[in-house]
């Protein structure tokens, strides 16, 4: 049986290093940073249209790597329970296990690896204050929400 391990964090909190890691292991890894620096996204800057488009590419990713028997990692924020219930709820669909691993950082890591970052494929580069409204409105896992918690610092 396939096994999805989905990413869910802030930005700069770690989650594409994590995923670099088990991509190094085997592991397919889709990534929405990645997919929106193919397609000319590089401020962040992601519209509703884009958004839908990335997402149902990566689900017939997905799709295809599990039915391969692959292991898959998503490496996407799944800043809301909402968000995370519809992968969880595909990955079911398709006969796979699934794992919900959190990764946090206090926001003045995250905050110090924003001022470091170059941008590229994994590294979306925000305003400070994006960052933080951003986390400030992160829907984080609660108990009710199976998960594995990462913390990066």
């Amino acid at each position: 049986m396939a096994q999805v391990t989905l990413l869910c964090g802030p930005a700069c909190a770690g989650k594409s290093t994590l995923a670099r890691e088990l991509e190094a292991d085997g592991a397919t890894v889709l990534s929405f940073d990645r997919e929106a620096w193919a397609r000319g996204v590089h401020d962040g800057a992601f519209t509703q249209r884009l958004m839908a488009s990335i997402d149902a590419d990566l689900h017939e990713r997905m799709a295809s790597a599990v039915a391969a028997g692959e292991r898959v990692v998503l490496d996407a924020s799944l800043s809301t329970r909402a968000v995370r219930d519809i992968w969880r709820m595909r990955c079911d669909a398709m006969g796979a296990t699934h794992e919900l691993v959190v990764v946090r950082a206090p926001l003045e890591t995250l905050t110090a690896r924003l001022r470091e970052r170059e941008p590229g494929p994994e590294s979306v580069v925000l305003a400070e204050d994006a960052l933080r409204r951003y986390v400030a409105g992160f829907e984080w896992p609660g108990d009710d929400e199976p998960h594995r918690e990462l913390r990066t610092a």
